[in-house]
């Protein structure tokens, strides 16, 4: 086998010369516009593409049979603040799932999705070394117990403009699937998530000046990282097929031991996840200009199939909505469809790459969870992968956008329907109700630990999901498409913050919007039933709750006349309508799909009993005289 060393060095000398331009160039808009020490710009504005902050170069070499990958790694942090760096901050995610008694482990409850760790596979990464550039060995210290983050002092902070490069030898021994990453199949599968020792994002704020934005990995806490180039060379056995996160086409170098080095570049990137079996096959669908590849188990075909389809029918939805995919910098998409028995690895998302198969396969048709799980995962190619939110600060954000699209596209491309069976129809945007009736009241802002399971489901997916598809019914669907690519546009490469979301929509939208969206929704508990109380001579209407969106009311009297649509404004909780009406519908359009019961809002008057007693004689007589030869003509 090949000394990892030399690897390293090789694919280290491809990628200096584009280091030292990146160097030049930020240095030469530093001093051109004067930028050393004025404030830092805010971290939602976006390049196109993006300057590289936290790069990699990494050689590894994964055994199937010990589950254990061995790697060098050099990182490269680039100084993008006006606040020097005086220490480096690493995540060790892998060491969440060391034992049953670490934080992620007992805030989980030992699983995952429906997914159970398995105490006798578990799974960890070590740092073994730690050097810059130079040689000078550095010390790693935890800053948890779990070591899930680590932090490096540097001899000298890197100073605004600079970069710090460190070489960096490590080993990971990945658990059994169940959250995200592990191997699976007896050792047939793996797939490589948050496997390598990854930067935190070094942040400037305009009261405490700079600090890393990093924390002890959380049950229910994503991902956050910084843009950067990633070249990694994979070592696995010959035979494997191996599919990975990636911006250009991927090599493969036969070794003298029977092994094979896969080679894969990425740029403009948060994040590089991979995964490799010997079983896999795929097939492939040019869509939108995209190469997009599906990997999967022989058995799995079906499946596959319709998961490529999805994908093909969605991704020129959300081109249209939001923009192109990557931002036309991505002309790669991998969709991994996981083995049966590696289902806590499924429905996650990285940078070019996705999983379907948390739900698991065998469905029939008319069931679409394969082709929702496809859809909602290749929304986050937008919003998490290029639009990079804070989803341990923030998870709202990238989820929120995600499931609205999803919601969308399951409309466009299935009438709406998850199921579809023997005459049972069940929407997404159903389901979601479903959940979001069990604590309305829940805001959706909040870090990923502020919450429980449930809570963050609600907080996270259910109600931003209907709080945005309220948005569009609300202000319509060129208004919403305003606002949607106002946002990918403007923070595509970026890291806003809900600030940032706040400032687009009430650009694009208006103040009142804006308002009751964050105020009432993402920071309130404000919630919202609209109903027909009564209906006689008159109707009486009221609101219950603190949330108000204005709607209409639709009445109508009688058969030979029109109904009349009146507004409801937010100023009058009681609204009475005289004139006899006999059919009230509040918000006939079903724009507030907030409303948490949507069975009050029409009522029918009841017949008149005399008019009816009235007509069944009429009737009678018609046939006594019809049938005994009356004179009925």
């Amino acid at each position: 086998m090949s000394n990892p060393k030399s690897k390293i060095q090789n694919l280290k000398s491809k990628i200096q010369n584009l280091k030292s331009k990146i160097c030049c160039l930020w240095l030469a808009l530093l001093c051109c516009v004067g930028l050393l020490r004025a404030p830092a710009p805010s971290l939602g504005q976006a390049t196109v593409p993006p300057p590289d902050v936290a790069s990699y170069t990494i050689v590894a070499t994964y055994d199937p049979q010990t589950h254990m990958l061995t790697g060098q790694q050099t990182a490269m942090y680039h100084n993008h603040t006006t606040v020097p760096i005086p220490t480096l901050v690493f995540h060790l995610y892998l060491n969440a799932f060391r034992s049953a008694e670490t934080l992620w482990l007992r805030e989980s409850d030992l699983r995952l999705r429906g997914y159970s760790f398995d105490p006798n596979a578990p799974g960890w990464i070590r740092i073994d070394q730690i050097a810059l550039a130079d040689g000078t060995a550095l010390t790693v210290k935890p800053l948890d117990d779990d070591e899930t983050l680590v932090e490096v002092a540097l001899p000298q902070p890197v100073a605004p403009g600079a970069s710090v490069s460190v070489d960096i030898a490590f080993t990971a021994q990945f658990p059994k699937a169940f959250a995200r990453t592990g191997w699976a199949d007896g050792g047939d599968f793996i797939f490589g998530g948050q496997w390598f020792p990854k930067f935190g994002v070094w942040e400037e704020d305009e009261r405490h000046g700079g600090a890393w934005n990093a924390y002890p990995f959380h049950a229910n806490s994503e991902f956050y990282a910084d843009f950067g180039r990633y070249d990694v060379a994979l070592t696995l056995p010959q035979g494997w097929v191996v599919a990975a996160t990636g911006t250009a086409a991927p090599t493969a170098k036969a070794n003298a031991d029977g092994t094979v080095t896969h080679t894969f570049s990425a740029e403009h990137v948060i994040d590089f996840a991979w995964t490799a079996s010997p079983k896999y096959r795929e097939m492939t669908r040019k869509v939108e200009g995209v190469d997009v590849r599906v990997v999967y188990y022989p058995r799995q075909r079906a499946m596959a199939r319709r998961a490529l389809q999805a994908t093909a029918g969605a991704l020129p939805l959300y081109h249209a909505w939001f923009g192109a995919y990557g931002k036309s910098l991505y002309p790669h998409l991998t969709v991994v469809i996981v083995p049966p028995d590696a289902g806590g690895a499924g429905g996650m998302e990285y940078p070019t790459l996705f999983t379907v198969g948390a739900l698991g396969g065998m469905m029939p048709a008319c069931v679409r969870m394969i082709e929702v799980e496809a859809v909602h995962e290749l929304g986050h190619q937008w919003f998490q992968s290029v639009v990079a939110t804070n989803e341990a600060e923030e998870p709202w954000l990238d989820e929120s956008f995600t499931d609205y699209a999803t919601i969308r596209a399951m409309n466009a491309l299935y009438d709406g329907a998850i199921v579809e069976c023997l005459g049972w129809n069940f929407s997404y945007l159903a389901m979601h109700r479903l959940q979001y009736i069990m604590y309305p009241d829940t805001p959706m802002a909040g870090a990923a630990w502020d919450f429980d399971s449930l809570q963050y489901g609600i907080a996270t997916y259910s109600k931003p999901a209907l709080a945005l598809t309220t948005v569009e019914r609300t202000v319509g669907e060129a208004a919403m498409q305003r606002f949607l690519s106002t946002y990918f546009d403007r923070y595509a490469f970026a890291h806003p913050r809900a600030e940032d979301v706040r400032a687009v929509m009430e650009e694009t939208l208006g103040a009142e919007v804006t308002t009751w969206f964050f105020e009432q929704l993402v920071r309130g508990n404000a919630t919202l039933d609209i109903r027909v109380v009564t209906l006689d001579e008159q109707a009486t209407l009221e609101r219950e709750g603190d949330l108000c969106i204005p709607t209409t009311v639709r009445v109508t009297r009688s058969g030979r006349q029109a109904p009349e649509t009146l507004a409801w404004p937010c100023d009058t909780p009681t609204l009475t309508i005289d004139g006899a009406p006999r059919l009230v519908e509040i918000d006939p359009a079903g724009a507030i799909v907030l409303d948490r019961d949507l069975a009050n809002n029409q009522l029918r008057r009841a017949p008149d009993p005399a008019a009816g007693a009235g007509l069944a004689v009429r009737w009678l007589r018609f046939w006594q005289d019809f049938l005994w030869g009356g004179a009925v003509w």
